[in-house]
């Protein structure tokens, strides 16, 4: 229920941070049965916001681990959907727990939910595909071989800028790799090379290398909010700016901030007003 409530007010703040989203292919994601959701990283914790949002069936979402390792934020971001994945940078003694996640995500599509997972196991501003990591291919190998149906969905979130408000979104949703689409299963060097082959070109089918911003005719709610609610944007802007500095975080900062700031703008411009009228 909670994640429910805050994905529909995410939503609704998103209006207010973004342009325009173009959305493609989502008719490739199946409206029931075991997903797993393969997405291209260029945003930080934005990309899974957005795909969050737009996708209707709740989304268990992989994010960094070391956004877990306080038995509170762990407990609230668990109520949020989301699980850990450890890096080797974030501390080997952590790489174990991985492995609960994983089977976590295993019951998950023996329930015939969805899983969010980002293959390239680390986020930069680009526009080209990173080599992706081998636990995509090793979940949806494990996932298989145990007998549990699931089909992969590789999505790509592309934007026109970064680090700005009021950008364009084109979000991509590819055809869906299925286990019929190998010859054999395997958690071996090979199978994995194979699996990560097949995803790369999935997703770079997805990625939009050079965008063109493009002009839409309904961006005016978003033109108009902006200046309703400039004197939000320009604390936020020089403030995010000052504390991300030289990291892909701005874009995830500005917009968790603006979630908390808009109801306090709006709650203070109606006591001016009640009090003044």
């Amino acid at each position: 229920m909670i994640y429910i409530i805050v994905r529909q007010f995410i939503r609704f703040v998103l209006r207010f941070f973004i342009k325009k989203i173009e959305i493609n292919g989502l008719d490739n994601l199946p409206k029931t049965g075991a997903v797993m959701l393969t997405g291209f990283h260029p945003n930080s914790f934005l990309d899974a916001l957005v795909i969050n949002c737009t996708v209707d069936r709740p989304i268990w979402s992989l994010a960094r681990g070391d956004a877990f390792k306080k038995p509170l934020a762990r407990k609230i971001l668990s109520k949020f959907f989301m699980m850990p994945i450890y890096r080797i940078s974030e501390g080997k003694e952590y790489l174990d727990k991985n492995d609960e996640t994983f089977e976590r995500c295993s019951e998950i599509f023996k329930n015939k939910s969805q899983v969010l997972i980002f293959s390239e196991g680390l986020c930069t501003n680009q526009t080209e595909l990173l080599p992706l990591k081998k636990g995509t291919s090793r979940l949806a190998m494990q996932t298989w071989m145990s007998g549990t149906e699931m089909v992969i969905v590789p999505v790509a979130v592309n934007y026109s800028d970064y680090a700005k408000v009021g950008k364009n979104i084109r979000l991509n949703f590819g055809p869906a790799i299925k286990q019929t689409d190998f010859e054999e299963l395997a958690m071996d060097g090979k199978a994995i090379k194979t699996f990560n082959e097949k995803l790369t070109a999935a997703l770079n089918q997805l990625i939009t290398r050079n965008f063109v911003k493009p002009t839409f005719g309904s961006s005016w709610f978003f033109y108009l909010t902006y200046v309703l609610h400039y004197p939000v944007h320009l604390l936020l802007s020089t403030f995010v700016k000052s504390k991300t500095k030289g990291t892909v975080f701005y874009d995830s900062i500005y917009l968790g901030l603006l979630l908390v700031a808009l109801p306090i703008y709006w709650l203070l411009c109606y006591f001016i007003l009640t009090n003044i009228f």
